[in-house]
């Protein structure tokens, strides 16, 4: 959808369309507003989907965050006294259940349908997907922070003459929203962090070093630091193949493994691992089956976390792989995850 320098989608810059970018500009402040009077960025995201709700007249309006490779879960929403909770219907949503949409998204393109009835013959998976949970109509708007794709934001069944203002409305917000995300989870770490403060933990890990092998950059820099402060010295490898030649060089005490790598499986790496050497590893996946279970106490891993999990899961499943604690998998609930 192409906007013009008047902020509107197809207007021409006359009077009108200049008085429509007005009126937008004005809704956005007051949007800021109900953020920044917030005591923190969660309540800042609440409150910002109230007010859109409310001021949009949507049926629901929401946030859709990245959860794995597959995944995107609904972790934060608003609907209007009536109308069915998406959270508690559907908490987490298969990627491939909204392609083609799913790429437009992460190449930076709003999804704006007016007549969902109108996808029954041409786009008829998405039509499937949409159509029992009651939508019509939908928005969706990409949250991205240098060209990743964090997640969207999203209104079902707006009204059809607020379309346009909604779309240019969240091309903006999404920026902010993003931002809040990204402060609700430093202070979801500060508060870690400084709840039941942990020297006797620190100095017990004190000296004890965790290889980290992951192909996300930032899953790899919000372990480290989940990690750092329990005593760890922490190295960290982005392939299989760095992996190899870190431990070329030294022995670390654990490592933190993810299971589905560009260069290879973990399962294997594992395996050829414990042929060498007695090193404890902890299995990250996306995958929350009883077979990758099996396979990864198979492989000789220690713990396995599905992802997404606690940040306090994966402290214990360290320090228990460091005490020789067997494999188990994470109870960790989806929408309840720190990230």
């Amino acid at each position: 959808m192409k906007m013009n320098s008047a902020g509107i989608a197809g207007c021409p810059p006359n009077r009108s369309c200049e008085e429509s970018a007005a009126r937008n500009e004005q809704f956005v402040g007051e949007c800021l507003k109900k953020i920044r009077k917030a005591p923190d960025a969660e309540e800042g995201l609440k409150r910002l989907l109230c007010f859109l709700g409310e001021q949009l007249e949507c049926d629901r309006v929401y946030v859709f965050e990245e959860m794995d490779r597959q995944h995107i879960r609904n972790t934060y929403e608003w609907c209007r006294a009536g109308i069915s909770s998406g959270i508690e219907e559907l908490p987490y949503v298969a990627k491939k259940d909204l392609l083609p949409w799913y790429g437009q998204l992460t190449k930076g393109e709003n999804i704006i349908e007016p007549d969902v009835e109108l996808l029954r013959e041409k786009d008829t998976l998405i039509y499937e997907f949409l159509q029992p949970q009651k939508i019509q109509s939908i928005i969706l708007s990409p949250l991205l922070a240098q060209g990743k794709m964090y997640g969207f934001l999203g209104t079902d069944n707006p009204p059809p003459e607020k379309m346009e203002h909604i779309s240019v409305v969240f091309d903006v917000l999404a920026y902010f929203v993003c931002s809040l995300v990204s402060q609700r989870e430093l202070s979801r770490l500060r508060e870690s962090y400084s709840h039941k403060k942990r020297p006797k933990t620190a100095a017990l890990h004190t000296g004890k070093t965790v290889l980290l092998v992951d192909d996300s950059p930032q899953l790899l820099r919000l372990n480290e630091r989940v990690l750092r402060p329990e005593g760890y010295s922490i190295l960290s490898a982005g392939t299989l193949w760095e992996a190899r030649t870190i431990l070329h060089k030294t022995t670390p005490d654990a490592i933190v493994l993810d299971i589905d790598l560009p260069d290879g499986n973990g399962l294997d790496f594992c395996r050829e691992l414990r042929a060498r050497k007695e090193i404890p590893v902890v299995f990250l996946t996306a995958h929350s089956d009883a077979q990758t279970v099996q396979e990864g106490a198979k492989a000789g891993g220690c713990a396995l976390l599905t992802k997404p999990y606690q940040m306090e899961e994966l402290q214990n499943a360290v320090a228990d792989a460091l005490s020789g604690v067997n494999i188990k998998k994470s109870e960790g609930i989806v929408g309840k995850s720190q990230y």
